[in-house]
């Protein structure tokens, strides 16, 4: 990203994050003098949004990777300071890859050039911490110094025509190189001002004609007033247009620049992450694979052992009789001090020893032919110490068979495992920005029979969901409790089962009073959604939120206080996204749920726990959407801010 890409950039953050606060903040580290940040940023009626920077890069994201499980220092100092923070101003220091993010009490310097840098300083910007410390002979960036900026570079954009027409008459270079880097437009915005100034570009920037001067010097001051026209080209990204032929062709056009960085950029990530992952995999399924057939090979070995050695063994016994002659025939003419020579003739001439093909003296070794298979026996050993060694050679045989198969079984699981190497490059999980429908600014579920349920949240929306939604044919629930929010099943003229009775009374229940009083069970009722009625009776008031009640009511005795909280996730688009409702709506509807109950522990430490447990629970290529799932989506599923984790009930499909 270029000086020029920052100066837009930092225009359009500011219309999109000013007014926002810091709502956390994750550290991501890469190798040495490699890092990543992402800051989530919560705007009011807006939602949250990620901000995403490295050395070289900063936009905003829809891409999350999982979190560190143990945040790093300087990250934890960032949270210390900026989480709850309000951003007042995003800027741009001069035409510098700078970008300073203030709040009330500190101003955030993200360095973009070089090494980069992430620098916290106070409001009058003395350094309270920098990500790296850094020393140069004419600037330190350390702590408890006033920050210092690099030497300035030229600001095209502020500059009078004067010392533009100086600058560029002082050098010999070309003048698109001057502009690149002179001016820091960079190769590509260089080259596109001297399209539109309609100037040679190998023009030494000391030969400019005047004229043409003053034409590459309006050029240069019309590009800041062009319109956002964010521009996805083939190889690179670019705020508006470019007439540039060079620049390839045209893939589409954007609403904003950020989105454009964040396809390019996050999805160059995932494919890079995608390549090294299939290099990986390859390269470790070849290395298993080999070891595989190395062990299989082995096998195959000690079972021919094994039976070739038992074999031999039963035959020495078949022909007891028989080798017991031939040896003690030659253990006697040993005896006699014959020597060797008359031993094999004397051998030779004796009936039972027609078996015997060799004798090796010097090993005390005798080769016998039975039934075919050569059998090699000491003579100095008796047949049934003979014997006996080759059983022990089967048994060992056995033992390695049985190691080998353990081997095997254990290659067998690595070679299905993720490979370590990958967890080193963690593909970004997408989350979508999605329009919001009018239910969502509710509670709400899809129950297990495909039904729309939705809840009110507090007074101000049981008025709006009953006046404004309930709707002839829908079924209205309210908990038997002071407290309790009006729950409408959105029937869409078709008749309601009584699974999804049964799950709305289950959702009305658990977001009610009942659940702050750590009760099991609470009665449920339900309504047609024309029994309820605004119209007090005489005399008497209704409060917001609150409505009559007339008619026949259908009761739901003893619903019990739980919720599930779960994860839904689309493998091919790899988006993710948290879901809650009654647990068998949830368990139709999501691909890891975890069932909730009321108890004392906070909601962000109940999140907590379910997103460990979901990530435990979930099969490996399912682990990264998880893992990178903000707690904060779970967090705002747990009743009235408290509950606890089921343990023993996790579902995962």
């Amino acid at each position: 990203m270029s000086s020029l890409d920052y100066r837009f950039l930092v225009k359009e953050l500011n219309k999109m994050l000013v007014g926002g606060y810091f709502r956390k903040i994750y550290q991501y580290e890469a190798g040495k003098k490699t890092h990543q940040f992402l800051f989530e940023i919560f705007l009011p009626n807006k939602g949250n949004f990620w901000l995403f920077c490295d050395k070289s890069k900063f936009f905003i994201t829809k891409y999350k990777k999982p979190s560190p499980m143990k945040p790093p220092d300087f990250c934890l100092l960032l949270r210390k300071h900026l989480e709850g923070s309000k951003i007042l101003e995003i800027r741009q220091h001069e035409f510098d890859r700078i970008i300073e993010i203030s709040t009330e009490k500190h101003v955030l310097i993200i360095e973009l050039f070089s090494d980069g840098n992430v620098i916290l300083c106070d409001s009058k910007k003395k350094i309270v911490m920098p990500l790296y410390v850094q020393e140069w002979k004419d600037r330190e960036v350390k702590p408890k110094i006033p920050y210092a900026y690099p030497p300035p570079r030229i600001n095209p954009f502020s500059v009078s025509f004067e010392y533009f027409r100086e600058f560029i008459a002082r050098s010999d270079k070309k003048i698109i190189a001057v502009l690149a880097a002179g001016f820091g437009f960079g190769p590509v915005y260089a080259k596109e001002v001297c399209v539109r100034s309609m100037i040679d570009e190998t023009i030494p920037s000391e030969r400019l004609s005047p004229a043409l001067a003053v034409q590459l010097f309006n050029k240069i001051r019309d590009i800041d007033t062009f319109s956002f026209e964010p521009t996805l080209y083939e190889n690179l990204i670019s705020p508006f247009p470019l007439q540039n032929p060079e620049a390839g062709g045209k893939k589409r056009q954007l609403e904003n620049f950020s989105e454009a960085l964040d396809e390019f950029f996050s999805e160059q990530q995932v494919r890079m992450a995608e390549d090294f992952e299939g290099g990986v995999h390859k390269k470790h399924r070849d290395k298993f694979e080999r070891i595989i057939k190395d062990q299989e090979s082995s096998l195959q070995k000690w079972s021919k052992k094994r039976v070739e050695k038992k074999s031999q063994a039963d035959l020495i016994y078949t022909h007891y009789e028989r080798v017991e002659k031939v040896l003690d025939a030659l253990n006697r003419m040993k005896a006699a001090d014959m020597k060797w020579n008359a031993i094999k003739a004397a051998m030779k001439e004796l009936p039972e020893a027609r078996v015997v093909k060799a004798i090796n003296e010097r090993e005390g070794k005798l080769t016998l032919e039975l039934e075919g298979q050569p059998i090699e026996l000491d003579f100095r050993k008796s047949i049934v110490e003979n014997a006996a060694e080759y059983y022990e050679k089967s048994k060992l045989a056995k033992r390695k068979i049985a190691g080998v198969h353990e081997a095997l079984e254990k290659t067998r699981k690595k070679l299905e495992e993720k490979p370590e190497e990958t967890k080193k490059m963690e593909k970004p999980v997408k989350f979508e920005r999605k329009e919001k429908k009018w239910f969502e600014k509710f509670r709400w579920f899809t129950s297990s029979d495909g039904f729309l349920v939705v809840g009110g949240k507090d007074a101000t929306s049981n008025e709006v969901l009953i006046k404004k939604y309930a709707e002839a044919k829908d079924l209205v629930f309210h908990a038997d409790i002071y407290g309790s929010p009006f729950v409408v099943i959105k029937a869409q003229g078709k008749d309601i089962p009584p699974t999804t009775k049964k799950e709305a009374a289950e959702f009305a229940g658990a977001y009610s009073n009942a659940w702050r009083s750590s009760l099991g069970t609470v009665d449920v009722y339900c309504i047609k959604s024309e029994q309820v009625t605004k119209q007090p009776r005489p005399g008497e008031y209704l409060a917001k939120g609150a409505f009559m009640i007339y008619g026949e009511r259908e009761w739901f005795r003893n619903s019990e206080l739980k919720i599930a909280i779960g994860v839904k996730i689309d493998r091919q688009n790899r988006t993710a996204e948290a879901l809650a409702g009654p647990v068998s709506s949830v368990k139709a509807n999501a691909a890891y749920s975890i069932v909730v109950k009321p108890g004392e522990k906070s909601s962000s430490e109940v999140a907590r726990i379910i997103k460990s447990m979901l990530a435990k629970a979930a099969k490996e290529g399912d682990r990264p959407f998880i893992e990178a799932l903000p707690s904060a989506e779970l967090q705002k599923f747990v009743p009235l801010g408290t509950g606890e984790v089921v343990l023993d009930n996790i579902f995962r499909f």
